[in-house]
């Protein structure tokens, strides 16, 4: 009879505290390890298997992380892009502002008892636009 190494096992057949048995190759009438050598196997799978869990796990949060910034890459511009219309549009109602200044001085007769509320609206307008928008 001849038996294995135990680098061939991976452990020492004889120090083995589960429950496998020995039993002889018909063959060749070495003893092979029953048992022992499966239950490695399938912790040899097992690790596999979750290392594989694992390295999803990590590839989908890498891909969560790396959406949120584009998100927050975008959400960046579009700020920006928010700002620089809402500087316009003050520009535009100083604008609008000084027209109406220069038109009431070369128009007196402009407040009409039909349109009474129509200047101060568009100053209180205004000023709010000034005040809230900073």
């Amino acid at each position: 009879m001849h038996v294995h190494s135990m680098e061939q096992f991976g452990t020492n057949p004889l120090s083995q505290s589960s429950t496998s048995c020995l039993s002889e190759d018909s063959q060749d009438g070495n003893i092979l390890m029953v048992g022992a050598n499966s239950l490695d196997e399938k912790k040899l799978k097992r690790r596999q298997k979750n290392r594989a869990a694992a390295q999803r796990s990590r590839q989908k949060h890498t891909e969560k992380a790396d959406e949120l910034h584009q998100q927050h890459e975008q959400l960046e511009q579009n700020n920006i892009a928010l700002k620089k219309q809402i500087e316009a549009l003050k520009e535009e109602l100083k604008y609008w502002n000084q027209m109406l200044k220069d038109h009431e001085s070369i128009c007196p007769d402009m407040l009409t008892p039909s349109l009474p509320t129509q200047t101060p609206l568009l100053h209180l307008l205004a000023e709010g636009l000034d005040q809230g928008i900073q």
